[in-house]
């Protein structure tokens, strides 16, 4: 976890603030329980997820709730964070007609909290997904993931502004961090656990091109933004990385000297799918956060997935 973003949600963030998570079980949602227990802030806590179940992060360990609307009412909450929404990977395991009623039922939940009188503050993760939607194929059946992602944060956008609470839509486009749910279903992850394994294999025949950030100081800068009022979006940005030469870094970190293997390049246009980290870089000059490099990303990471690495 980082010290800086800790530090920063620390100071940002009232002691006396009632923070309501959703999707609490999730990558992100349990990286910011964890976050605010590292903060010591002294924040109150409300974390739901899909099922009633014990998520343990790091060094701490946290009962989540299932949704009770009732249960949130008498919290009170003053802050939301919404984290709750179905990936992309979920379409084909639930069916295209289930995939889009579960999504629609977790961002209505995330809107009747906008409308509740005790809530001044709020952030929801949103998806480059979103921009790439509203920019090209918005059709729900092609796209249904960057489809209800967009809407959601018009829906959010729309409500947050009739009801005076500031909403920080906070777009991951690629991020890191050591509490990954899935490590397998993403690049950076994935080339630790291979470099881990001893061989390391870039699947793509064309360029690739990413930003990437830590989970905890997106979530931090964003909530912090919040929390003094701001309203608006944050993509995640950080510095431009080939994959060839994020996987040379990973090599490095985790463990020198193995080979990288990749195919012959197959004349196909580069994969560039990353923002232009113009409001990254402004929210963090904002705030005063220098976020972690990609050697620090990587050496966070690597420590999360594999336990007793130094």
């Amino acid at each position: 976890m980082s010290p800086a973003a800790a530090t920063l949600l620390r100071e940002r963030m009232r002691a006396d603030a009632r923070v309501l998570v959703l999707g609490a079980g999730g990558w992100f949602g349990s990286t910011f329980l964890n976050l605010i227990e590292e903060s010591g802030s002294g924040a109150r806590v409300l974390g739901l997820t899909g099922t009633p179940r014990r998520v343990a992060v790091g060094r701490h360990e946290w009962a989540v709730a299932g949704w009770d609307w009732d249960a949130v009412t008498r919290f009170a909450p003053t802050v939301v964070m919404n984290c709750a929404f179905l990936t992309r990977e979920r379409v084909d395991q639930l069916g295209h007609q289930d995939y889009v009623a579960e999504n629609v039922g977790l961002t209505s939940r995330f809107l009747m909290t906008l409308e509740l009188p005790s809530v001044t503050a709020a952030v929801t993760v949103s998806s480059g997904a979103a921009v790439t939607s509203a920019a090209g194929d918005r059709h729900l059946e092609h796209n249904p993931y960057g489809h209800l992602k967009w809407a959601e944060e018009v829906l959010s956008r729309e409500i947050a502004e009739n009801h005076g609470v500031a909403l920080v839509v906070c777009r991951a486009w690629s991020v890191s961090g050591p509490f990954v749910t899935r490590p397998l279903d993403y690049a950076f992850s994935e080339l630790i656990s291979q470099a881990v394994a001893g061989r390391v294999r870039i699947r793509a025949p064309h360029e690739v091109w990413r930003r990437y950030v830590g989970v905890d100081d997106l979530l931090a800068v964003c909530m912090s933004l919040a929390a003094e009022g701001w309203s608006g979006g944050i993509d995640s940005g950080g510095p431009l990385v080939e994959i060839a030469e994020l996987a040379q870094r990973v090599v490095a970190e985790v463990r020198p000297g193995i080979e990288i293997e990749r195919p012959a390049p197959d004349g196909s246009p580069p994969d560039q799918y990353h923002s232009d980290d113009v409001s990254w870089a402004g929210a963090c000059k904002r705030v005063d956060l220098t976020p972690a490099s990609l050697g620090e990303q990587i050496r966070r990471a690597a420590t999360g997935l594999i336990p007793g690495l130094p």
